[in-house]
């Protein structure tokens, strides 16, 4: 059995207690709650598609400007591609006074495990 310390105690393997994550991955209720902040470039959300209910914002420079022109009464839910930038974008969010949860895992989770289509735009 593996044995870990913790703080000069042994600790075993499965022993350890934890809280879940508040930034668990979504559910399918959180989405039906929220506006989907999509952070992806452009040539990402041409590539794979956008989701519905989304608002796209790249992740670049204007980010933090483009932020605080949105609704502040609204849910949003950070988005990039992998899950990658979710959390440095959250956090300038909650700093604009948003009131914004992590999509976490990103357009790959929501496209690959919950199995959501994304639209894409003809050409």
């Amino acid at each position: 059995m593996f044995d870990f310390f913790t703080k000069g105690r042994k600790l075993k393997l499965g022993e350890e207690k934890r809280e879940p994550r508040a930034d668990a991955f979504p559910t399918y209720e959180l989405l039906k709650e929220v506006t989907i902040i999509d952070i992806r470039d452009e040539e990402e959300v041409e590539e794979y598609g956008k989701m519905p209910n989304s608002i796209h914002i790249p992740f670049h420079s204007g980010f933090t400007e483009e932020l605080m022109k949105l609704d502040k009464n609204t849910k949003y839910g950070i988005m990039d591609l992998r899950g990658v930038y979710i959390q440095e974008a959250l956090e300038i969010a909650k700093k604009v006074g948003l009131n914004a949860v992590e999509l976490r895992g990103g357009f790959f989770y929501l496209t690959e495990v919950m199995n959501l289509k994304p639209i894409k735009e003809e050409k």
